[in-house]
């Protein structure tokens, strides 16, 4: 299964990119938004874990560009520094289907992803 993760922060990165490898998931990486989006058009992405806040392109166009511009539906699952409940329900209306904010805890992010691909 191969993730991409849209981060900008290299902490976070780092830190979802081991989780999810260490779990023997392939990982995907975008520094910001418009690479994301990219990436999405060029690789088999079975998942995205997005930021909101990121340059270029934000994590909310991430997840309109896959549901309104791609054939197949990828699940999404946003990490955020944003805690409001506006945000984070109109990510949940636009397609995501988790939201955790930052400081977030891996295990409960791997709980989350492997819900979302069918791993449990």
């Amino acid at each position: 299964m191969t993730i991409l993760v849209c981060e900008d922060n290299i902490m976070t990165l780092k830190t979802i990119e081991f989780s999810l490898k260490k779990a023997g998931y392939e990982v995907f990486k975008a520094r910001d938004g418009f690479q994301g989006i990219r990436i999405l058009g060029e690789e088999k992405i079975d998942l995205v874990i997005t930021d909101i806040n990121m340059p270029y392109t934000k994590g909310l166009e991430i997840i309109r560009h896959i549901n309104t511009q791609m054939e197949v539906k990828i699940p999404v699952i946003v990490i955020s520094g944003i805690t409001n409940e506006e945000t984070r329900a109109h990510a949940m209306e636009l397609g995501a289907q988790g939201y955790l904010t930052k400081p977030f805890d891996p295990k409960v992010m791997m709980d989350l992803v492997r819900t979302l691909s069918g791993k449990n």
